[in-house]
């Protein structure tokens, strides 16, 4: 009998313990969510392997339309070279990386929110040169990206999350688009110096000016994706215009509230 009491007793001590482990792993995961550290619900991450499959199938069909002249700014001869470069440069994400793109984007959204599911996915800087951008409802990011400091990736985040909104509100766009006097100039040409981005429709549009905004290459062979005529990139399209200027309200609002410390 003193034996099982003894045992009796080890088993509740070591059963309470483990009570208060639970508890204690509960309580620090609620305080998480309840400040926006942990939010996997309203994002998700693209592995390594899924990314692949999405450059692969090329659905937006963005690969296999680069021109001629898209190709030699991205140093590669041809649209499947292009892909295998690009398959070989998707990566999976880090832990590290997830909790601050949850905490940036969430202070995103609190300024634009464009009610989408949010999906990132992480890729080197042989894919775009590593410049974030969007295809379907997908955020491309490169780690160095992800390295800027709170402000300036939450304000890259409402840029490239504007561009989504773009690509699936029609109705709200061409209200954006007529309030601000853009006009529809011209189809964008299979073939020219102007320069591709996944970001933009497929119009050429033109200011109250009647002036185009739009990107060309500087020539027939570019160095580089931003051998371009411009050095605003606000001026390559209406959607560039929108989204650049609602990200820098955002970033200037948020200097506003430094400015006196």
């Amino acid at each position: 009998m003193i034996k099982l009491n003894k045992y009796f007793k080890l088993l509740l001590i070591l059963l309470i313990i483990i009570i208060i482990i639970t508890i204690i792993i509960y309580l620090i995961q609620s305080f998480l969510e309840t400040n926006n550290y942990i939010d996997y619900n309203n994002y998700l991450f693209m592995t390594k392997y899924e990314t692949q499959e999405f450059i692969k199938n090329d659905n937006d069909k963005y690969i296999k339309n680069l021109s001629i002249y898209d190709l030699r700014a991205r140093k590669v001869s041809s649209n499947d070279e292009y892909k295998t470069l690009v398959i070989n440069s998707c990566l999976d994400f880090s832990q590290e990386q997830k909790n601050k793109l949850i905490l940036c984007a969430n202070n995103a959204k609190k300024y634009f929110n464009n009610n989408e599911k949010w999906i990132f996915a992480l890729i080197n800087n042989n894919y775009e040169e590593g410049f974030p951008h969007t295809r379907n409802k997908i955020i491309f990011l490169s780690p160095n990206i992800i390295n800027y400091n709170d402000i300036e990736l939450t304000k890259t985040l409402i840029h490239e999350s504007i561009h989504i909104y773009q690509r699936y509100n029609k109705k709200e766009i061409a209200k954006y688009l007529a309030d601000n006097h853009f006009s529809f100039s011209r189809h964008k040409p299979l073939v020219s110096l102007i320069r591709a981005n996944p970001d933009l429709d497929k119009y050429i549009y033109k200011d109250k000016n009647n002036i185009e905004l739009v990107a060309y290459y500087n020539s027939k062979n570019p160095n580089s994706i931003n051998d371009i005529n411009l050095t605003n990139y606000s001026y390559e399209h209406p959607f560039e215009k929108m989204a650049y200027e609602i990200a820098e309200d955002y970033y200037k609002l948020t200097l506003l509230k430094y400015k006196d410390i």
